[in-house]
């Protein structure tokens, strides 16, 4: 399907592509850092307002 897609795409024909083995790894890598780091600012402990 993405190969049809590609070839009417004309000048877009990149977003159709196949990730690479590495950009796929490094997606996962951001995703996680960004799931950690939403998880570590969800459970920081709430400051009492004075």
């Amino acid at each position: 399907m993405r190969s049809g897609l590609a070839a009417e795409a004309g000048k877009l024909t990149d977003l159709f592509r196949q990730p690479s083995l590495q950009e796929q790894f490094d997606q996962a890598g951001r995703q996680l850092l960004l799931v950690l780091g939403m998880e570590l600012i969800h459970r920081r402990p709430k400051v009492p307002s004075v």
